[in-house]
């Protein structure tokens, strides 16, 4: 009887979370010519290795440096 209620608890939990239209995360738009790709892969590059030049100066090691990474990026 307890697995059934526990069971359940979670599987209302679950499908109340997939509810939110603000957790869903929408699909990023699709570049379509190689000329676009290759510029956003360009930016990111250089964006990448700001912030690891950043999170060197100063000091970081790592879990702060990957926490520091994400949040420099804009990441998830």
């Amino acid at each position: 009887m307890f697995r059934i209620l526990t069971s359940s608890v979670a599987f209302i939990a679950l499908v109340s979370v997939g509810m939110f239209p603000e957790l869903a995360q929408s699909a990023p738009a699709k570049l379509k010519s190689p000329g676009e790709i290759a510029a956003a892969s360009r930016l990111l590059a250089e964006k990448n290795e700001s912030c690891r030049l950043q999170a060197k100066q100063q000091g970081l090691r790592f879990l702060k440096r990957r926490r520091f990474m994400r949040d420099c990026r804009g990441g998830r």
